[in-house]
């Protein structure tokens, strides 16, 4: 488990990740996700820790990930978490990773500790995506709703959690500090600008404890995801500014 812990975050505790298991569930091809191999390969050489994937793009793209980690994306429902977990063992994945919804339905949570069993017993590290209420509970994304989501996914035995950004640093150091494990945020919708994108981040990974990112759509999405993955490296791993970070993704 250490070892690979260890494997997914860089040698300074923080992770870029590039999260690209959205073809499981996409209703329609996107460029940057038809030309799946491009794109890892294009962040790999920016400096891509770490990929989020379905286990068939994980198998296909083998090369392609190269060293980087690889933390492949399941389903946590019954009976598919432990052969998730046997087959992203199989694969030579590094981590697993699930959706959790904290009150919706409690059977979601119990799945989570279910499939958190089923990877520890393995060593095989899990990352937990909590959102609360489900997708449809807007309402529900308050500071401290998304804290106390937080907190119920690394109750379930989550060795780290992927979480909504609450819009300030303050308020997510409140997240960070009751998750009690380690948290990185996800990317969210479309940017408008490099510096919109980037800020959030910046705040959060300086000031917020978090320590990494999975981001997506502002990768994938971009005519240059290698130019936004260097700019997120420069964040992350070698404390540049805003302004750096852009002018480091051209």
């Amino acid at each position: 488990m250490k070892r690979r812990m260890r494997q997914i975050f860089g040698s300074d505790g923080r992770m870029l990740m590039v999260a690209m298991d959205h073809t499981a569930f996409l209703q329609d091809p996107v460029d940057g996700l038809v030309n799946y191999g491009k794109t890892i390969s294009d962040s790999v050489a920016a400096g891509a820790d770490a990929f989020l994937s379905p286990i068939g793009s994980a198998q296909r793209y083998d090369e392609e990930f190269g060293r980087s980690s690889v933390v492949v994306s399941v389903d946590t429902r019954a009976p598919f978490g432990a052969e998730a977990v046997a087959r992203a063992l199989a694969i030579g994945a590094d981590g697993i990773k699930a959706m959790v919804y904290p009150f919706a339905n409690e059977d979601w949570v119990n799945q989570s500790a279910a499939l958190a069993a089923q990877a520890s017993a393995v060593g095989l590290p899990y990352l937990a995506e909590p959102v609360p209420g489900g997708f449809s509970a807007a309402d529900m994304r308050t500071p401290e709703i998304i804290a106390a989501g937080a907190r119920v996914a690394a109750e379930t035995g989550a060795d780290m959690i992927k979480t909504f950004y609450t819009g300030d640093a303050k308020s997510m150091r409140k997240v960070v500090d009751y998750a009690g494990v380690p948290v990185i945020i996800l990317g969210g919708h479309a940017k408008d600008t490099l510096e919109e994108f980037y800020g959030p981040i910046w705040d959060a990974i300086n000031h917020a404890g978090v320590v990494g990112v999975a981001v997506g759509t502002n990768i994938w999405s971009s005519k240059n995801p290698g130019g936004v993955v260097r700019g997120l490296n420069a964040i992350l791993h070698e404390g540049a500014t805003v302004e750096q970070a852009v002018s480091a993704a051209k």
